[in-house]
Formats: structure tokens, C-alpha cells, sequence
């Protein structure tokens, strides 16, 4: 009796079903699976191997066709090198003797280093050439025939163009009317190319150009062209692994070749170009012997049972000459690697399939991955959603950035801890060379410390990396060299981690913040780290503020015109201030008061710069690594005015205002802010490219009087207002974004160094219709 006759009765049929199907779909469709990917591998790879031969080819058609365009290109520009600059020689009038043809010769000798020589002779026997010597230098050779007969004399110069000696050959019979090129141009009106041939003082192949001077009584220029560098171009062109370029002539004998020692072939006792059966490739000559049959191609050849891409292209409309461009290559160099990549391919596929195999206990092992993946990114949510909650109860915090308001202070560094899971969270400033704990807050107990301070000194890695404005992470701060300094005041508090972030300002570390034994994800809590950092920074510039003006000595504050009664410092101050205009001076002086009633200072000629700011919403961006955009322009333009010296820089809402000139000399104070928007431009362009966005920003530039004060109590800031701040202003404002727009009096301080572009007319209240202007770049 057969096994699949007897059946089990205590077995539930539905329950084998079952267990069947799972048998099958656990065992049966992964080997199903695997033997149908090694079928479609296998055609893919057939199918791939005829379709990447099939491009390869045609992707190698076009590259012989560009390769070919650009050589002839650059043969043609080459050899025109020399009709352009026989053309401009024979343009000069008196012939051989006139001093403009010798002058001529050498400007265009210096600007064409192709050219061997460049010369002018007459029927009667004058002659002017000036040639390239061996070391490069420029000399003359010129023959004048007169009364007293023929002379011959060269101008020998240095590679500087100096003339260093004058000699006279009187063995010279040279005589320019006998030569091939001189007879050829007179006969043609129109430019003559010799055959190829040697030069004899270069001993390397070349050919002549010649043209008679219209008017010139039997009057020839002509020029001289070596054509070893034709050889050097063909020598750096790679076409695959084996192929190589020539160009001949339609009688077979050789124009340039890669290797130029090849190019020449003695004849007696002198030299001539080789052909193209002395060549020694038999590729090569058998190419052109077919093409010489077929004319112009461009394709595959057979050749000895070899396939090759071949292209031929005569250059017949460029010289007027049957030379022909010839490059050979073997297909081989372009498709074989398809034949190599398919077997790899094949290769491949073995392992793919093997891999395929082992598939089952990878997606169990995946399996359980994605589970702890799905458990993490739940955490991830949860301190997100944690952090999300803590950052819009910080942004309730009104007075988050007051230095006064230590209640403030304590409730922040508690939302940080919560968000943070953190024992610890305490901000700290730093004053001189120690740091100084602004609040501490010890999530444990709920109490705050404060004015703990420790020196800078004890861990100098530490501070090297926060001034730096680095992120320093320490899982085991005991262990860590840059934490290690700090384990008595964490022992103390029974800590072992810590992450400690910078906070800062205009560029500057003005302290830090510490998040010790936090719980959450590093990741997270570094960046709510820095936007906590962003948030209180604003406290710390104020602290470190007040601290300055109070170790400051109190300033003069009186108004004489000649000179600036405060520190330079007070100049570059963040203060809110208010305009006013020149009109209001005037409205006082009309009111009938005198001169020593008004306070303010009047300085004549001062330029003032204005940056506005458009752009909110880009203003307002940033990342985890650098401050918000507006605080990168800032800083910028801090840096540029400490480096260019402008000694007055003020934040006035979106717009920052520069002024420069209270020293009496104008041309150089505008000179210096002028350099300072060019630097600013660029800065403020690159931020904006990063970005993605337009510039959403412009700048203005005015120049003229205005008045200035020191204003307010405690910390005094200098105030400016008038007419120049004004009207920069409305240039500001006026003008597209991304630009610079100047009024006709800064133009007036700035044209003699400057590069501008005039704009229009541009009326102007109160003041009627000027001409504004562009500001470019430097001269």
C-alpha cells in the first residue's frame, strides 16, 4: 500500500492545509523566488551586454566626431595664427624701410609664439624680417639698397626686448624676389601656402604664408609657422587606449605626427618630412590608403581581421590644401569593457543568487530590527514632542533675555532639564579667564545655585573648543582629556556625563551652557541646546555689556566740532536710535537761537552707509551649527568695520547704518565704506545663495553733512542723524536687491577708484531730481 494512502484520522484536514501552505510559502516560493532571479539576472545580463555594446558604439561615434571637430579646430586656428598676422603687417604703407612694419612685426611676434618669423620684401631687394631666436629673443634683419648699395644689417635683442648689439653681414646675398613664396603672392592676390618644409635655422618642419601688399609697387609680407606644436596637440590627444592621430597631406607626406622625430627624414645634406609609408604603422597607412579611395569617412573598419573606428576629414575649406586629419583606433578601446562588465555581471549574479539564500534569516534579523528601530523612534518622538512643548513654554518667557530678571533665568534652565531629561542644566559666562555660573538647577532636589566659578585654566581643551564655538560631548567626563579638569565640581554633584554648548554672539563665546547625566538623544539635545544658547545669548551680550561700561572711565561728553569726544567703542553700539534730518537743524536756527544753543556736533562731510534687510523670513533662519541668518550679517559687518576701521556701526531695526569721515578727509572715508559694502555684498550674497533665496537685502550711499550726540545714561552711545543719513536711507530702500546705490555726491568721492554703472534719474524730496548710480566693484 502507498504512504499517501493511509490516512490520519486524529489530523484536523484544515490544520495540514494550513501547515502546507505555510511549507510552501516559507520553503517553496523563496526557492522559486531565487531560481526566477537567476533566470531574469541571466537575461538582464544578456539583454544589458547588447544594448551597452550598441550605445557604447554610438556614444564612440560621437566622441571621434567632437574629438575630430575640435583638431580641426585647432589646426585651422593654428594655422591662421599666421595669415592674421600677415594681414596686419601688410597693412602698413612704405613697404620694407618703414619703420611702422619693423614695430608692427615685433608686437605681433609677442603676442603669436608660434610664429619663427614675420617679414617684408621688395622686388628691388629690401628686406625687413624680424625672427625667433633659439633663446626666444626678438631679432631684426634688415637689407636697404641705395646709392651706396647693399647693406645688411641685424638687430640682436635680449629675451627682455632690449637691443643689445647692431651687426653688419656684408656675406648676406640674400635676396627676397628669387624666393617661391615671394613669386607665388605676387602672381595670386590672395594668401599663398607654401609646401611643407624645413627651416634651416630651426632645423624643424614648417610652411610659409604670403600675400602681396595691395598698392605696395611689388611688395610681399609673409610669415613663417613651425608646425612642431601641431604634433604636441595630436601627441595629448588620448582617443581610447591605442589610438593616435596624423595629419598628412593628399600625396601621403606627413604635416604632424605625436612623435615629431618622426616628422624628418634626411635627404643629402639636409632634412625633408617624412611620408606615411616611412612612418612604420601599418595601420595607419593602410587606413589612409583606403580612405584616399573612399574619401571623407567616419566609422568601423575592418583591417587584417581587426575592427577599428576610423575618421578622415580633409581640411580643404580652411587652407585651400588637401590635408587630411586622420584618427584610428581600435573598437576594442570603447566596447570591450562591455564584454568584461557582462561577465563581472555574471559574477555577480552567482553571489546575488547566494545572497538570495540567506535572505530568510536576514529578514528575521531585520524583523527584529525594525522593531527596536519602531521602539527608538517612538523615544525620538516622545523627547521631540518633550522638547517641542519646552521651546514654546521658553517662548512665553518674556523677559528670557533680561540680565535682570534671575526668575526668568531659573525657569528656563528648569524647562531645559525637563526637556533634556537631565539631572543638571546650568548657563554659564565667561569673565576674563574663569567661568562664572550664571544659574544651576538640580533637577533632583529643585534648587538653584549660582556665582560658582571655575577657572578657565583647569581645562584648557575645554575652553580652546567652546571659544572655537565646537560642542564638546563627554559620555565619561573623568576619562575625557577635555573634561578631566572639571571632576571635582561634577564628583561633587555626583555626576559623570556632560554636554556642554557654546553660546554665541557676533561671532564671539560668551559662555555656555552644561546639560550633565542627560537622559535623551545627544543629537536632540545639542540642538535645543543651541536654541536655548540663541535665546539666552542676548543675556549674556548685556551682562558682558554692563561689565565693560562699568570698568570703563566716564566719558567727556562736551561738543567742540574739532574733534570726536568719546571712545571709538561707543561708536559701534547696538542702541535703538531715531532719525532726524538736517531740516530740523535749520528749523532751529531759523527759530532764532545761536550756535552755541545747539549741542549736537556738525560734521561737514561725512559718508554714510545703509544695509536694509528684507527678507523676514530668511533673517530669521539657521541651523544647529551656526546662528540665524541676521546674526551671520552682523557679524560680518562687525568684523568688516573692525577691519577697515569704520568707526561708527549701529543696528537701527532692519537696516544697519555705518557713517565714516569725522576726521575732515572725505575721499578716504568714502574709499573705506565703499570697500566695506563691496565686503558686505559678498558676504551677504554667498548667505543668501545657501539659502536658496533671492538677495533680500540692498545697500545706500550718501555723502554730506549730518549731526551727531552722545545719547542716553549708564552705557552712552553716540547718536548720528541729517540729510546723509536720510537720503542713504531712501538709496537703500530705493534700490533692487542686491545692489549698491550711490548718490552724485559719494560718486563724485569714489569715480577716480571705483567701478560704477549710472542708474537714471532719481527725484528725491526736498531736494529735487538727482542722477544715482551703481556701485560695481574696485578699480
Amino acid at each position: 500500500m502507498a504512504r499517501w494512502d493511509i490516512v490520519d484520522v486524529d489530523a484536523d484536514p484544515a490544520e495540514v492545509r494550513r501547515r502546507r501552505r505555510r511549507r510552501f510559502f516559507r520553503l517553496g516560493v523563496p526557492i522559486l523566488g531565487v531560481l526566477a532571479m537567476a533566470a531574469a539576472l541571466v537575461g538582464t545580463a544578456l539583454y544589458s551586454y547588447a544594448m551597452n555594446r550598441r550605445d557604447a558604439l554610438l556614444l564612440t561615434q560621437n566622441l571621434i566626431e567632437a574629438l575630430d571637430h575640435r583638431l580641426a579646430s585647432q589646426v585651422s586656428t593654428y594655422l591662421e595664427v599666421a595669415a592674421d598676422a600677415v594681414g596686419i603687417l601688410s597693412s602698413v604703407d612704405g613697404g620694407p624701410e618703414a619703420p611702422a612694419s619693423e614695430t608692427l612685426a615685433l608686437a605681433v611676434m609677442r603676442t603669436r609664439p608660434h610664429l619663427t618669423a614675420l617679414y617684408v620684401g621688395a622686388e628691388d631687394g629690401r628686406f625687413m624680417m624680424v625672427q625667433r631666436s633659439a633663446t626666444g629673443a626678438l631679432d631684426t634683419k634688415r637689407i636697404t639698397v641705395g646709392p651706396k648699395g647693399r647693406t645688411v644689417a641685424w638687430t640682436r635683442r635680449d629675451a627682455d626686448g632690449r637691443v643689445r648689439a647692431v651687426e653688419a653681414d656684408p656675406g648676406d646675398l640674400f635676396d627676397p624676389a628669387s624666393r617661391p613664396w615671394f613669386r607665388a603672392a605676387l602672381a595670386e592676390n590672395r594668401f599663398v601656402w607654401s609646401d611643407i618644409y624645413v627651416f634651416f635655422t630651426r632645423q624643424s618642419p614648417g610652411i610659409t604664408v604670403s600675400r602681396s601688399i595691395s598698392g605696395g609697387s611689388g611688395v610681399v609680407a609673409a610669415a613663417d609657422l613651425d608646425l612642431t606644436d601641431i604634433g604636441g596637440v595630436l601627441s595629448g590627444l588620448k582617443v581610447g587606449a591605442s589610438g593616435r592621430a596624423v595629419l598628412v597631406d593628399g600625396s601621403g607626406r606627413l604635416v604632424a605626427v605625436p612623435d615629431v622625430g618622426s616628422m624628418l627624414r634626411p635627404d643629402g645634406e639636409t632634412l625633408r618630412p617624412a611620408r606615411i609609408e616611412e612612418l612604420g604603422d601599418p595601420l595607419i597607412q593602410e587606413a589612409f590608403n583606403r580612405i584616399r579611395i573612399a574619401g571623407e569617412t567616419r566609422g568601423v573598419m575592418d583591417i587584417d581581421g581587426d575592427r577599428y573606428v576610423v575618421s578622415a576629414r580633409v581640411l580643404r575649406e580652411t587652407l585651400g590644401r588637401n590635408w587630411w586629419l586622420l584618427l584610428v583606433a581600435a573598437e576594442s578601446d570603447f566596447v570591450g569593457f562591455v564584454a568584461a562588465n557582462n561577465r563581472t555581471t555574471l559574477l555577480l549574479s552567482g553571489a546575488v543568487v547566494l545572497l538570495a539564500v540567506l535572505m530568510a534569516g536576514f529578514l528575521a534579523w531585520q524583523a527584529y530590527a525594525a522593531d527596536r528601530a519602531a521602539h527608538a523612534m517612538r523615544r525620538r518622538q516622545r523627547e521631540l514632542e518633550r522638547q517641542g512643548a519646552a521651546l514654546a513654554e521658553l517662548g512665553r518667557l518674556e523677559t528670557i533675555a533680561d540680565p535682570g530678571d534671575a526668575t526668568a533665568l531659573r525657569r528656563a534652565t528648569e524647562i531645559a532639564a525637563d526637556a533634556t531629561v537631565a539631572d543638571g542644566v546650568s548657563l554659564w559666562r565667561i569673565d576674563g579667564d574663569k567661568l562664572i555660573c550664571a544659574d544651576g538647577f538640580d533637577r533632583e532636589s529643585g534648587g538653584h545655585v549660582a556665582a560658582a566659578v571655575i577657572p578657565l585654566d583647569r581645562s584648557p581643551l575645554l575652553s580652546k573648543n567652546l571659544l572655537a564655538g565646537e560642542i564638546v560631548t563627554a559620555t565619561d567626563a573623568a576619562s575625557d582629556p577635555h573634561t578631566s579638569g572639571l571632576v571635582p565640581y561634577l564628583d561633587a554633584t555626583g555626576r559623570r556625563s556632560l554636554l556642554a554648548v557654546p553660546v554665541r554672539a557676533g561671532g564671539r563665546t560668551l559662555g555656555c551652557l552644561w546639560i550633565e547625566d542627560g537622559a535623551g538623544d545627544a543629537g536632540a539635545g545639542e540642538g535645543f541646546a543651541r536654541i536655548l544658547g540663541m535665546l539666552l545669548s542676548p543675556r549674556l551680550v548685556a551682562s558682558r555689556d554692563h561689565t565693560l561700561a562699568a570698568a570703563e572711565q566716564p566719558m567727556t561728553l562736551a561738543a567742540e566740532a574739532g574733534g570726536l569726544p568719546f571712545a571709538p567703542s561707543t561708536l559701534r553700539s547696538a542702541s535703538i536710535a531715531s532719525e532726524r534730518n538736517r531740516l530740523q537743524l535749520r528749523e532751529i536756527v531759523r527759530r532764532g537761537l545761536q550756535s552755541d544753543q545747539v549741542q549736537a556736533m556738525r560734521f561737514p562731510q561725512v559718508t554714510v552707509l545703509v544695509l536694509r534687510m528684507a527678507d523676514d523670513i530668511a533673517l530669521a533662519t539657521g541651523d544647529a551649527a551656526e546662528t540665524v541668518a541676521i546674526g551671520q550679517i552682523v557679524a560680518a559687518c562687525q568684523k568688516a568695520a573692525e577691519r577697515h576701521g569704520i568707526r561708527y556701526l549701529k543696528i537701527l531695526t532692519d537696516q544697519i547704518v555705518a557713517a565714516e569721515g569725522f576726521d575732515g578727509n572725505p575721499i578716504a572715508a568714502a574709499a573705506r565704506l565703499a570697500t566695506l559694502a563691496l565686503e558686505i555684498d559678498a558676504e551677504c550674497a554667498g548667505l543668501f545663495t545657501r539659502l536658496g533665496r533671492p538677495p533680500g537685502y540692498a545697500m545706500g550711499l550718501d555723502s554730506g553733512p549730518v549731526m551727531g550726540s552722545a545719547i542716553g545714561f549708564g552705557q552712552v552711545a553716540f547718536n548720528l542723524w541729517g540729510e546723509a543719513v536720510r537720503v542713504a536711507g531712501v538709496m537703500a530702500v530705493a534700490a533692487p536687491g542686491g545692489a549698491i546705490q550711490t548718490t552724485e555726491a559719494t560718486y563724485a568721492l569714489l569715480r577716480d577708484g571705483f567701478a560704477f554703472r549710472a542708474r537714471g534719474a532719481f527725484y528725491l524730496e526736498r531736494l529735487g531730481e538727482m542722477t544715482t548710480f551703481y556701485l560695481r566693484g574696485r578699480l
